[in-house]
């Protein structure tokens, strides 16, 4: 129950300093220290509804928390993209340990500027251009599920794969490789990740039957593709 979330917290403010009192219109635990204030709103979970209140909160008092028992997922991915959003609000977390019923801050209610996380993700950033300005066939239809994108690397098998298709259906890396000017054509056809090509020997590889529809399949996009 949120209520059992009250004296663990409020304890943890009071040894802090802070004057603390429940249901001070409307806010669940309301303090004051010197000059600030401050607000704990006491929930189940952190989701999207208790961010929001606590967001609302933000134009009354100095300080906003949330605080709810310890999760589970406390150190997955899903809880930590939630923790973003609360240090880019400037909102606080503080969480309650239902087994010891003491509380301990997990993120402080301090705004966050977008630029520290961006330095930290700058490998991500290059990626995504890197993946962006590759991409000649840009013909994704964005918010759609279960269809086949056309990626970077999509485009390099495809060229592999007619480049095969030319050299009428088997031969060697190195031949593929003259016609296609894909860098990484042996790997693709090592790989093998669509199911476009089988070994046929050593040093060969030929077309599936996939391959093949593939080549019908994506037809426009290989004219992109070869400048045609």
């Amino acid at each position: 129950m949120e209520q059992d979330l009250f004296e663990p917290i409020k304890s943890y403010f009071a040894e802090l300093g802070y004057v603390c009192d429940g249901e001070v219109n409307d806010i669940d635990l309301y303090m004051q220290k010197d000059e600030e204030s401050c607000a704990v709103e006491l929930k189940q979970t952190l989701d999207f509804k208790s961010i929001r209140q606590a967001a609302l909160r933000q134009k009354i008092v100095d300080t906003v928390y949330i605080g709810i028992f310890t999760p589970k997922n406390l150190y997955t991915k899903e809880f930590k993209e939630k923790i973003y959003l609360l240090k880019r609000l400037g909102i606080g977390l503080i969480v309650v340990s239902k087994r010891q019923m003491c509380a301990e801050i997990v993120c402080k209610p301090e705004v966050v500027e977008l630029k520290t996380f961006r330095s930290r993700n700058k490998w991500k950033k290059a990626a995504l251009e890197k993946e962006f300005s590759k991409r000649k066939v840009k013909s994704n239809i964005g918010g759609v599920t279960g269809r086949k994108l056309m990626t970077g690397y999509r485009e390099d098998a495809l060229l592999v794969l007619d480049a095969l298709s030319q050299l009428g259906g088997e031969s060697s890396p190195k031949n593929v490789k003259a016609i296609s000017h894909v860098e990484k054509t042996p790997n693709i056809l090592r790989d093998n990740h669509y199911g476009w090509f089988v070994h046929v020997k050593s040093g060969v590889y030929g077309l599936t039957d996939d391959g093949r529809s593939a080549l019908t399949e994506f037809a426009d996009s290989l004219k992109v593709l070869k400048g045609e």
